[in-house]
Parts: C-alpha cells; structure tokens; sequence
C-alpha cells in the first residue's frame, strides 16, 4: 500500500506546470496529480492570484481539480477552524505568530511593516469574525503582487504540519530565496518544476522517454527568460554552486549523477 504523503501546491509552479505540456490534453501539472499516494491542498489565495494572472487557462485547471476533490483548496476561516480544534481560544493569536513566521522567513520585519491592524489586537479578547476582518483589512492593504499567496501558504504549511504530525512537501518556486524561506519553517520538503521531474521519475509517473515532450516544453520555456543555465550544488563539503547547461543537468539528472535536496537544490553525488 502507497504510503499517504500531503503536500502543498503554490502559484508560480502551477502557473509554470500548467505551461509545460506535451499537448493541450497533457500538461506536466497533470503528470504532477497522477504521482502516486500524494493528498493536495493550496490557499484560497493561491486560487484568487491564478485569476489574476489568467495564465493559459491555469484557474480553470484548479477549480476542475478542487472540484472533483483532487486539490483540497482551505480558506482563512477554514484555518482558523481547525486551529480552533487544537488551540481552542488561543486559535488567533496562534494563526498571528504562524503568519509572523512566514513573514520572517520571507523578509524581516515584514508582519510589523504590513500586518499592522494584526499586531495591535487584543489577542484575549478578539472574536474569530473581528480577527478574520482585520486580517482581510491589512491584506487588502497589502494589494496585489506583494507575495500574499506565499505568506497563506506558510501558515497553511505550518497547521498542516501540527494537525497530521507528517512532513510536508511543497511544490514551488524555482525562487531560492522562497525556497529557503519554506524550509526554515520545519521539515518541508522543497520541490521546483526542476527537481519536479526527478520526483516523477522516481516515482514511475514519467519515465525518461516519456518525459521527453515536458522537457523540451520546459527547456523551450527557460530560453524564453534567456534561462540556458541551472544552478547545481557540486560535491565538495562546501556545496559550492555552480552554473551547469540546463540540457546537461537534465541528462545528469536522469543519469542518477545527481541528488535533491530538502530545499528543492539539486546536488552531484559524492
């Protein structure tokens, strides 16, 4: 029996995912719900900025999968709810600290800069309505395009580590510093669209000749952004960086010269 494993879905790599196809009735976000035993969740944020962007039909894509249960997407006042279930009155003050982590790990200073109506609430006192309309109040000063979704994604990333007691893995930005930002939050596992079809291979979804169409769809990508290069961890006890041909790297990758690690980097093996 398939081990169940729990992770979350982000913006950017459904945006990147839903691109990358072999046709328009394959696409590798596909290939990425078909990977074996995995239960997946994201933000109603998540959901609110695939509207915004509208890239190539991704919203659509994630409402049909929410819809027919393959995506469980959880609103604020769904976390709030389960909070309650663990924390019972602290529940709030608890949802505040998990989106001051987030915050920290994004940027320092972001939650007292940004979350201003947050941090001056009676915590004692405050009511789960009144709590969730603060929240909202100092999101939509925040406005569009500041890095909302992947703020709810760490505070959903944090309650889904308390509740289920399981390690999390977290498909997401090709963004470093994001990355980073995830894993300094517990033991989530990072995966980038890169280290995404290492995942697949290894799990028997897409094999390396069936691959072959999502590769080059993704290899065509990376030139569009001028991207001709990855960013590989060489072997040494440094783990010095270095720039590797992206065309290299995926045939280093499928050669098993090369492991990934729990911030979504991939490394030559010693």
């Amino acid at each position: 029996m398939t081990k169940e494993k729990y992770a979350l879905l982000d913006t950017d790599f459904i945006s990147k995912t839903h691109r990358i196809r072999k046709d328009n009735q394959n696409k590798m976000i596909d290939r990425i719900m078909e990977m074996p035993g995995y239960r997946f969740y994201c933000h109603e944020q998540i959901r609110i900025e695939l509207l915004r962007h509208n890239s190539g039909n991704s919203p659509e894509w994630l409402e049909a999968k929410i819809s027919d249960g393959y995506v469980r997407c959880m609103s604020d006042e769904e976390i709030i709810a389960e909070l309650h279930k663990i924390y019972s009155d602290s529940a709030e003050a608890m949802y505040a600290s998990m989106l001051k982590n987030g915050c920290e790990a994004y940027k320092s200073g972001y939650f007292e800069e940004n979350f201003i109506r947050l941090k001056a609430l009676d915590y004692l006192s405050i009511s789960q309505e009144s709590f969730l309309q603060e929240l909202k109040a100092d999101c939509d000063g925040i406005g569009e395009g500041k890095n909302l979704g992947e703020l709810k994604s760490y505070v959903l990333l944090q309650v889904l580590s308390i509740r289920l007691g399981k390690q999390i893995y977290v498909f997401c930005s090709d963004d470093k510093n994001a990355r980073a930002g995830i894993v300094s939050l517990g033991s989530a596992r990072c995966i980038s669209v890169l280290s995404a079809f290492m995942r697949l291979y290894q799990d028997g979804v897409l094999l390396r000749a069936d691959a072959e169409p999502y590769i080059q769809a993704y290899l065509s990508e990376c030139k569009k952004h001028n991207q001709l290069t990855f960013r590989v961890h060489d072997a040494s006890k440094q783990m010095q960086m270095c720039k590797v041909p992206c065309e290299q790297v995926i045939e280093e990758m499928y050669a098993g010269k090369l492991e990934l690690l729990q911030n979504g980097n991939l490394r030559y093996k010693q």
